[in-house]
């Protein structure tokens, strides 16, 4: 798999490898219903295959690869039911945590999240990555720490079901709107409004991850391998 980048060290390779291999889902590098092995991941990661093995075992926990005995791996494959229970358990997650930081917040805080919705240290093109920091951020700044470890369960699910999609330029100029005026209901301790911004926000972005998905699979073979 040359098109994954190699690792650097700063942190925990495990850790690098579990991101880098999510991002990889999401980016179609690594294709539904292929078989793939420790080995494989290692070497175009540039280590060895010990990190790779926990990141494979920390995806496999989360619901996102499967364990395809003597064989190696394979993503998970989420049906319409699992989609629709993913829009559910997302929506109810997120409902908790903005509830909580609605009455919590301060104004450092909301002075972060705004920071963090402007792409400080990050490439503003990746909306996927100033979106999960975003939130995984909002469920720590609300001291629901399980509920944070749930959500990356979560949004690596809905990572299946947009691998390989156009999703996120469909998406971009609305997330950032929406972002912005869920800041400004925790802003103003509006809980209610909080609430019902995050259900829409979540139920919109993975109803855009379905359609895109269903639309990938309409096209051509040829077209999706190019």
């Amino acid at each position: 798999m040359p098109s994954i980048p190699s690792l650097v060290r700063p942190e925990s390779l495990a850790q690098q490898g579990y991101d880098t291999i999510r991002r990889a889902i999401r980016d179609g590098k690594i294709p539904r219903g292929q078989l793939f092995s420790e080995s494989s991941l290692a070497e175009s990661l540039g280590v060895s295959r010990t990190p790779v093995r926990e990141a494979l075992l920390n995806l496999f926990r989360d619901g996102v690869v499967e364990i395809v005995p003597k064989r190696g791996y394979r993503l998970v494959e989420l049906d319409p039911a699992a989609i629709s229970e993913i829009r559910l358990l997302r929506a109810a997650l997120e409902q908790i945590v903005v509830g909580r930081l609605c009455e919590t917040a301060t104004p450092r805080d909301i002075r972060e999240l705004r920071a963090i919705l402007k792409g400080k240290r990050r490439s503003q093109e990746d909306m996927y990555s100033i979106d999960e920091a975003f939130h995984i951020r909002m469920a720590e700044m609300a001291g629901l720490l399980q509920i944070r470890r749930e959500l990356l369960s979560v949004r690596g699910k809905m990572y299946l079901i947009a691998s390989g999609t156009q999703v996120a330029s469909m998406r971009n100029d609305k997330v950032v709107r929406e972002h912005a005026e869920l800041v400004d209901a925790l802003e103003r301790h509006d809980c209610e409004a909080a609430r019902r911004l995050i259900t829409e926000h979540v139920e919109r972005s993975i109803d855009a991850f379905a359609t895109a998905r269903v639309q990938l699979s309409e096209q051509p073979r040829l077209g999706r391998l190019s």
